[in-house]
């Protein structure tokens, strides 16, 4: 009898199927196709190629040039094309991204994804991070990308060139909605303008509410916004100086703070709860647009140890130095001066340069010293310093522990409401922390900036993808009442579900192809409980989880 041979086709499924249901949601592939039209003469098309690109960066972020062994096991493509997807044509795929109506890509796409899923607009938020660059990256002064150039870094690279990442999200579960590449160079007081605009053109209307840092309070920007009948909050910069005029307040007034919050602390169980205090500002801005003071029970506390932390280490520095004599009083100056620069405490601190006279005498002539020798009087002058707290500076600082002002146009809502928005800020900054950290955007192993940009754009459809599914879970779990799933190891409770842990969940999952006597059988692996909780939490049947690869 003769023995049928077996073959056995292991397919790592992961978490692939999820993504490439809510990419199919919002239709990419269609618009990828529809603006970047099929080269008869590729083999891989370069949408399928962003496509592939796309879904490697959401799920593990393979090297470039490894994309097709990568696509290969998981059947995002054909095994005889993986030679094909090699990294000259991603990089090729990348150019034409970059010369096609990218804007007009991305709108299609967040088009699609708001009415698709709902979103809610009535809220903007902005913040802008770097992505660093090592290299030179000259010669591209003529190129319409943006320049990796230097600038103020926040990686702390000030020695490496940069793009300046702007990033806009939704108030409904910070879902991306626009991004723009700048010049490494560029301020973010200069992108707010332009960025409004642009989600003006997208969202096609003007009265929702742009949130963004201190950088948006400038004249230009709030009274632009303000007149195109749109609503701003932002933090009032302690240069401006209505900041001083407030602060100067108080130290003879006593404002009428108002609770309006108070919360648990998130981290420790028996800490003492956060608490936030309102106060309507005496003084609008220059411009005339209100201006809300919020203090916090937490940052009162920071501000006070990092105050006295600072004095204690500036004393224990001047105590040292006041040990030692100094020939200059010029130089004793610049160490004292010094010393208060590195702890940021001038004002803190008076001090007062002594003169010290010290006498000698020395013989006129060389030789053996007799009655008749006579000496001269050599005066040399030595310096110390003594100093004291300026305890009015530290009280007037004391006065102003744990507030900040927020500079609004909302003249309707109340203090309560002005904070809640403001306060979802952070939600937007651990999107830019996810581009760092769980994706890992830099280093970027592409020396042409038509390709980083082109590249950072499929970063921010990936953005916008784990956007739409934490949003739809977590939404799911609030009308299932769930309040918390068992995604984290040993299956313990997770209240705010992330991307990254929904796809970890799913990460040795398998597929097996078994073919036989000319037949093709497909064996998936079982799926556990919390895997098919999470699936129909997500909208996706657990008999359909391995179907898109039949």
């Amino acid at each position: 009898m003769r023995r049928q041979s077996v073959q056995i086709i292991p397919v790592r499924l992961g978490a692939s199927p999820i993504v490439r249901h809510f990419v199919s949601r919002i239709a990419v592939a269609n618009v990828l196709q529809k603006h970047l039209p099929v080269d008869r003469r590729e083999r891989v098309p370069a949408s399928t190629t962003l496509e592939i690109i796309l879904a490697n960066v959401i799920l593990e972020r393979f090297p470039l040039y490894k994309i097709g062994a990568w696509a290969r096991d998981r059947q995002y493509l054909d095994p005889a094309l993986v030679d094909c997807l090699n990294d000259d044509r991603v990089g090729r795929a990348l150019d034409r991204l970059f010369a096609a109506d990218r804007a007009a890509l991305l709108t299609e796409i967040v088009l699609k994804a708001i009415s698709e899923f709902g979103l809610n607009t009535d809220r903007v938020h902005n913040d802008s991070t770097t992505v660093t660059l090592t290299g030179q990256y000259a010669g591209y002064s003529k190129s319409r990308a943006a320049k990796p150039k230097r600038g103020f870094n926040k990686d702390h690279r000030p020695d490496l060139k940069q793009l300046l990442f702007s990033l806009s999200v939704s108030g409904d579960g910070a879902v991306p909605l626009y991004f723009k590449v700048w010049d490494g160079n560029v301020t973010d007081d200069r992108t707010h303008l332009k960025n409004w605009m642009a989600l003006r053109g997208l969202l096609g209307r003007t009265d929702f509410t742009y949130v963004a840092d201190s950088k948006l309070c400038t004249h230009e920007n709030m009274e632009f916004i303000d007149s195109e009948g749109g609503f701003f909050i932002t933090v009032l910069p302690q240069t401006r100086a209505e900041d001083k005029m407030f602060k100067d307040w108080i130290q003879e007034h006593t404002p009428q703070w108002q609770e309006v919050i108070r919360r648990p602390d998130p981290k420790r169980k028996y800490a003492p709860q956060h608490v936030y205090w309102t106060f309507e500002s005496p003084f609008a801005t220059s411009e005339g647009f209100r201006i809300l003071w919020v203090k916090s029970s937490q940052k009162e506390k920071k501000d006070a140890d990092a105050r006295t932390d600072a004095i204690d280490k500036t004393a224990q520095d001047l105590s040292n130095l006041s040990q030692t004599d100094f020939r200059s009083s010029i130089k004793l100056e610049a160490a004292i001066k010094k010393i208060l620069a590195k702890h940021t405490t001038e004002r803190f601190f008076a001090y007062k340069i002594e003169t010290r006279v010290e006498e000698s005498f020395h013989q006129e002539r060389k030789g053996r010293p007799s009655k008749d020798t006579k000496y001269k009087r050599i005066e040399k002058c030595r310096y110390r310093f003594t100093f004291g707290h300026n305890t009015d500076a530290i009280r007037y600082s004391a006065r102003c522990d744990g507030i900040f002002p927020l500079a609004t146009n909302k003249k309707n809502d109340t203090p309560k409401e002005i904070l809640s928005i403001y306060k979802f800020q952070p939600r937007l900054e651990r999107r830019h922390a996810q581009l760092k950290s769980v994706y890992d955007v830099a280093p970027v192993f592409l020396k042409n900036p038509q390709r980083i940009e082109a590249l950072l754009f499929l970063y921010f459809l990936a953005l916008l993808i784990d956007g739409l599914v934490e949003r739809h879970l977590r939404t799911a779990m609030l009308k299932n009442g769930l309040s918390t799933i068992p995604l984290y190891p040993e299956s313990r409770a997770c209240k705010r579900p992330t991307a990254d842990k929904i796809y970890d969940l799913f990460r040795d999952v398998r597929l097996h192809r078994v073919a036989a006597s000319g037949k093709s059988h497909r064996i998936p692996d079982e799926l556990s409980d919390i895997q098919v909780q999470t699936l129909n939490l997500l909208g996706i049947k657990p008999t359909q989880f391995f179907e898109s690869l039949s």
